[in-house]
């Protein structure tokens, strides 16, 4: 419900939540089941209406909003290239820290089969340290994996939460 005042511009949309959460912590204190007190407030939808429709709610004026706009589209050529120059640069470590781990777990597997060749041809020894470089090479190319991954899934919710907001505000 708070998200839902928050986006139809309520101002004192505490005060109603807490009016409401008040109510129902009373219905229950008197023995009403807690979806018997919901039920008898009438919902989300309801509750909703009646706050949109209280004289007492403060809706900001549509005014500020339309200036905020213009400002935002006046000052686009500005910072629409750098926004989109810094998206490119996170998308450009994102691609380098795939290719990274995708290079390290390759030589890791090519001298990790290298080590059993190198066995027979040149001695145990060598074949351990070639084996330790290869176990080395895939521990970085695991690290790489889970760098990209977490990079990536941050800017994923990132420009989600961003696209989310900017088409809140649209409406």
């Amino acid at each position: 419900m708070e998200r839902k005042l928050k986006k139809y511009g309520v101002k004192n949309a505490n005060d109603y939540i807490d009016y409401y959460s008040e109510y129902l912590d009373d219905l229950v204190e008197n023995g009403m089941s807690e979806t018997a007190a919901v039920a008898e407030i009438g919902g989300v939808k309801k509750v909703l209406l009646e706050i949109l429709s209280d004289e007492n709610v403060v809706i900001p004026q549509a005014g500020k909003r339309t200036m905020g706009i213009f400002f935002l589209m006046l000052g686009l050529p500005l910072w629409g290239p750098i926004a989109a120059a810094i998206y490119i640069i996170f998308l450009a470590i994102i691609f380098a820290l795939l290719v990274s781990a995708l290079a390290f777990i390759v030589a890791g597997l090519w001298t990790f089969i290298g080590s059993f060749i190198v066995v027979f041809k040149s001695g145990i020894w060598y074949a351990g340290v070639q084996l330790g470089i290869s176990m080395m090479l895939l521990g970085l190319g695991i690290t790489f994996e889970q760098l990209f991954v977490a990079t990536s899934s941050g800017l994923y919710k990132s420009s989600k939460n961003i696209f989310q907001k900017i088409h809140t505000e649209v409406e």
